[in-house]
């Protein structure tokens, strides 16, 4: 069965998987996720090697990971695809995240590569979560607009920068602090693409590794734009991520407020609460806020 526990997170901390230091420091992290990353950390020469160390890794350590595992396998039109799953999915992940995803039709694919592997090591009984890298590419890009009807294993689709720079030949991403306009179109999109399909949309991990306040300033950008977590890169950014994407005592207050209104009036569509006329779509802001912190509200 599905373990959704990739459904309600707040920070992901990408981890190279040929480091033994950097993957047993990732645990103390407070991460809500790991992604153990055998893609752009690990050099073309060493993926063998990198698969090898993970798996010794998760075999010795997998039962004392609190948060949840997820792996970022090589790209689909790679030789390693096949090998980097082969390796992981006998230790159960909880998500594999798919770099350089065009559109819903890799998404398929990986998934019937999953399905296959785990009839073979769990008898169906185990079902891997897929996380989508959606904007590495003009392709991906392009491709936003077909994750309307999404398999039950994609759970997110996250958006990035620097494949995409590369991709479309972009020599700067960030003007002034604000995104130039490929970049701030892109995540948009997969912003919007991710509501249309039903899952969450997780934020850019950030390059900048000298600043709190920046960090900070990103993931309330991410937050107040309907980004639901971040992405990072280093173990110092989670506790920032982590303390803004936490639902906050004025927003819980308010999405309680807005539930009991509603369940007072019964079946009226519009209610007045704090000093405002709220229609439906204030009450599903309230739920999804909820949701972060109850779970079945």
């Amino acid at each position: 069965m599905f373990s959704g526990r990739t459904g309600s997170l707040k920070s992901l901390l990408f981890v190279p998987a040929d480091s033994d230091r950097k993957l047993n420091a990732a645990l103390r992290s407070g991460a809500d996720a790991l992604v153990f990353d055998l893609e752009d950390p690990v050099a073309e020469g060493e993926k063998a090697s990198a698969r090898e160390q993970l798996g010794s890794f998760l075999q010795a350590r997998r039962d004392e990971i609190a948060a949840a595992v997820c792996v970022r396998i090589n790209a689909l039109n790679t030789e390693h695809i096949l090998r980097d799953l082969q390796a992981v999915i006998p230790h159960a992940p909880d998500a594999v995240v798919l770099p350089k995803c065009r559109g819903i039709t890799d998404v398929y694919r990986l998934c019937d590569y999953l399905e296959a592997l785990e009839q073979v090591y769990f008898e169906g009984r185990h079902k891997t979560e897929v996380i989508a890298m959606a904007t590495e590419s003009a392709a991906g890009v392009l491709g936003l607009s077909s994750y309307e009807n999404p398999p039950l294993r994609l759970s997110a689709l996250m958006w990035g920068v620097g494949d995409l720079a590369a991709d479309i030949g972009a020599l700067q991403a960030v003007n002034d602090g604000t995104f130039t306009p490929p970049f701030s179109v892109a995540r948009t999109l997969c912003l919007l693409a991710a509501a249309q399909a039903g899952v969450q949309a997780i934020d850019a991990v950030s390059t900048d590794l000298s600043s709190e306040i920046q960090i900070e300033t990103e993931a309330l950008l991410a937050k107040r734009d309907g980004f639901s977590a971040k992405a990072a890169a280093h173990p110092s950014h989670i506790p920032s991520i982590n303390r803004v994407f936490e639902p906050q005592p004025d927003e819980i207050a308010w999405a309680r407020g807005v539930v009991d209104a509603f369940d007072r009036a019964r079946h009226v569509g519009v209610v007045r609460f704090g000093g405002a006329m709220l229609d439906r779509p204030h009450l599903r802001l309230a739920h999804r806020i909820l949701c972060r912190i109850d779970g079945n509200d």
